[in-house]
């Protein structure tokens, strides 16, 4: 399988399906056969992230934080593996350690909004407002329509923190 096509199926069962259990099911039967696979690490840390925020398991973020680790000794410029690390490291409390991996993932994929938007969080968590509100507006041009983008830009604009994030605010 092409790597663009196991991103794409992956972001259908996360996205369109809203299905990150069964994402993760099917990474690791990947891994399983080819453990070597940054790509296929890097979508599993990206999956289980997005398992830890929709049920508020943070044990979750854990795990996507150490296989994000693993396919980064694979491959230090997985774009995906860099967003999943700083993703994870922002939701363990850990906002001010999740900037290098973030800076890093826009530099490796400039056109990745979601590597913009969580070194926007990143930012803001860590009293860094100008800079937040410079990646948030570059996530906003790469993906103007983005939900997702817009909800974190509000909330940054009203100073408000989501619960999880707060211990990760400086």
């Amino acid at each position: 399988m092409r790597r663009s096509d196991l991103r794409e199926q992956i972001f259908a069962l996360l996205y369109s399906e809203k299905k990150p259990e069964m994402a993760i099911l099917q990474l690791n039967r990947l891994l399983k056969s080819t453990p070597e696979n940054s790509q296929a690490l890097a979508l599993k840390a990206y999956s289980l992230n997005k398992l830890a925020n929709a049920r508020k398991e943070w044990r979750c973020s854990q795990s996507a934080l150490e296989d994000a680790e693993r396919a980064l000794i694979l491959n230090p410029d997985e774009d995906l593996a860099l967003i999943s690390k700083g993703w994870a490291l922002i939701d363990l409390g850990r906002a001010r350690e999740a900037l290098p991996a973030l800076r890093r993932a826009t530099k490796v994929n400039p056109q990745n909004e979601y590597g913009w938007y969580n070194l926007a969080w990143a930012q803001y968590l860590t009293g860094d407002g100008a800079s937040s509100t410079e990646s948030m507006k570059r996530a906003l041009e790469i993906s103007p329509g983005n939900q997702i983008i817009k909800h974190g830009k509000e909330l940054m604009e009203r100073g408000e923190i989501p619960r999880h994030l707060k211990k990760s605010a400086t």
